[in-house]
């Protein structure tokens, strides 16, 4: 026992040691692709016409446009000498002070590259805050530099996507061993946390300490610095934590040798006087198990194990084929809920790690093809469309896949007010007529029905109303028209959306709510789409408490209706005028 106790130690000190450096790595890698992202987008934008020709209102207006697609809380230009030039946190035009700290800006001005602060906490928005400051060349020379800055809770949620267990602390430190963002306590970001302090002055750049933290808490401490950002990503794991299995089989051990003891002596007094009757007292009970009664214990002799042998077998092929028959089912449908938990969280933990990088693609690329940069060949100017074309397009994919999630695990909030239909459908219509009149299509608002009031969330419902016309816009012809009725029906307020396209095929009927579901025909395919928006269409309508259906019209093209109920009090007039008009 004792061998096997020293055995469970080391073995769970090595899985330890590897695990936690392996976590460590990871988060440091996934905190360097972080600021990597931010660093690039900032470089793209150093480019700027705006920057070579001194413009800095122009400046300060982009920089406003795109500080959101950075996640950023603010642009700022500055020369060498830290005064800022344009600060899009602020309006243009005020009078803006000296840079607050300027060590990070004379490294970029002194060696041309791009660097990483340490956190602090900013003098305008008292929030701690980073700052990635990437150079502005002019001449081969640094005129400006353009500092991206950036709160410290981005970097917590990072360390909560992680997903570690509850007894395990991951850390961020600066270059100084001052915490830039902790998964617990974050009143201790801005301070010198101990473990975080010894595994920044070690040399090396992995390893693993054995220390305690501040409450006395001793832990086993695995740590990773970044070859980018010199920064510190540290893991903190209770020791009680690592050996917990050695306890555990050590308590079981000494459990289990009393329990042998007592137990054996008990076994050889019983079997001296009881082992006939007991042996024998199991025929009847094992037949009586077979067959679902109540079996009965008669007294018998030692010589008919033999029969016991024999009827325990017959015994157990009967409930072995009576469990089996039951359990199948269950079985499959058990593993069929396995399977789909797993590639739901799964999949939403890939489209979470994709959305953050593909949001700083779109935006580079965006402003590669706009005005804003130095004008590209008509190649390249085409592979950029095209590039941005295709990332907007998976960023689309990926919020459709993340709605999804959310709308099947239930964290969706609606908040429901009471909404004229109408202003919801003329909204729509709205924002999707650029897209139709690209393809040379017309919406007409045919019916329509002031006042028909309904309860629902007013974000939700055009949600929905652009999916529908988007689909009709996908699948109507060149030159077509598609038509839009709002009316009351019968105490629902109802919206129909007509295309003028080839319709749904009948065998893509029973699959045209499914997730991922296209039409198989050539024609639909080549239209595009990820094929979830009529899946999220029917998850928001039914949470609406309303119904989405369709059909193909009488000449050519397909039909959607939305029915949702009317308010509580419209519902009541309508059945009011109903009465007085039948009196």
């Amino acid at each position: 026992m004792a061998i096997a106790g020293f055995y469970i130690y080391q073995n769970e000190r090595d899985h330890i040691t590897k695990s936690t450096i392996a976590t460590s790595r990871a988060l440091m890698s996934a905190l360097d692709r972080e600021l990597a992202s931010a660093t690039l987008a900032a470089q793209v934008f150093a480019s700027s016409p705006f920057i070579a020709a001194d413009d800095f209102a122009a400046f300060h207006r982009e920089a406003t446009k795109i500080a959101p697609m950075l996640q950023a809380s603010a642009l700022v230009l500055a020369d060498a000498t830290g005064q800022q030039l344009a600060d899009s946190f602020l309006p243009y035009g005020e009078v803006l002070p000296l840079r607050g700290s300027l060590e990070n800006l004379r490294k970029v001005f002194e060696t041309g590259q791009p660097s990483v602060s340490d956190v602090f906490i900013g003098s305008i928005s008292k929030r701690a805050s980073i700052v990635i400051e990437v150079p502005v060349l002019r001449d081969g020379h640094v005129k400006y530099t353009i500092a991206v800055g950036i709160f410290t809770d981005r970097l917590d949620d990072l360390l909560r996507r992680q997903k570690l267990p509850p007894d395990w602390v991951s850390t961020i430190a600066d270059t100084s061993g001052t915490v830039v963002a902790r998964s617990s306590s974050p009143e201790l970001v801005g301070t010198q946390a101990l473990p975080v302090r010894l595994s920044a002055t070690t040399s090396l750049r992995s390893g693993i300490l054995e220390t305690v933290r501040r409450d006395g808490t001793p832990i086993f401490l695995g740590f990773s610095r970044s070859d980018i950002s010199n920064w510190t990503v540290a893991i903190g794991v209770p020791v009680s934590t690592a050996f917990h299995d050695l306890n555990l089989f050590l308590s079981i051990g000494l459990i289990g040798v009393i329990g042998v003891l007592i137990a054996g002596f008990g076994l050889a007094y019983y079997q001296s006087t009881q082992i006939a009757r007991a042996v024998q007292s199991l025929i009847p009970q094992a037949l009586a198990l077979g067959h679902g009664e109540v079996p009965p214990i008669p007294r018998l002799s030692v010589r008919e194990v033999d029969d016991v042998a024999h009827a325990l077998n017959r015994a157990d092929q009967l409930v072995k084929k009576r469990t089996a028959e039951r359990d199948s089912a269950k079985t499959k449908e058990e593993e069929a809920n396995i399977l789909t938990g797993v590639m739901t969280e799964f999949v939403n933990n890939v489209s979470h790690e994709l959305r953050t990088p593909l949001t700083s693609i779109a935006a580079s690329l965006s402003l590669l093809s706009s005005d804003s940069l130095h004008p590209l060949r008509p190649p390249v100017a085409r592979l950029v469309s095209l590039a941005h074309s295709n990332a907007q397009r998976l960023v689309r994919l990926v919020n459709d896949i993340l709605d999804i999630a959310r709308l099947e695990s239930g964290k969706v909030l609606f908040h429901y007010t009471s909404i004229e239909l109408l202003i919801s459908v003329e909204q729509a219509i709205e924002d999707n007529c650029a897209s139709a009149q690209a393809k040379g299509l017309s919406i007409r608002l045919d019916e329509r029905s002031p006042g028909c009031i309904v309860r629902a969330d007013a974000d939700r419902l055009v949600q929905v109303l652009t999916n529908l016309l988007s689909n009709a816009i996908k699948f109507s012809p060149q030159g077509g028209e598609i038509v839009v009725s709002v009316e009351d029906a019968n105490g629902m307020g109802r919206v129909s959306v007509r295309d003028h396209g080839s319709g749904i095929p009948d065998e893509f009927r029973s699959r045209i709510f499914g997730k991922f579901a296209q039409a198989e025909t050539g024609d639909a395919r080549q239209k595009g789409g990820s094929g979830l928006g009529l899946n999220i269409a029917q998850q928001i309508v039914t949470r609406l408490a309303g119904t989405l259906t369709f059909e193909n019209a009488p000449d050519n093209g397909a039909i959607f209706c939305l029915e949702i109920p009317l308010s509580d009090k419209q519902a009541s007039e309508m059945v009011m005028r109903a009465y007085h008009s039948a009196a």
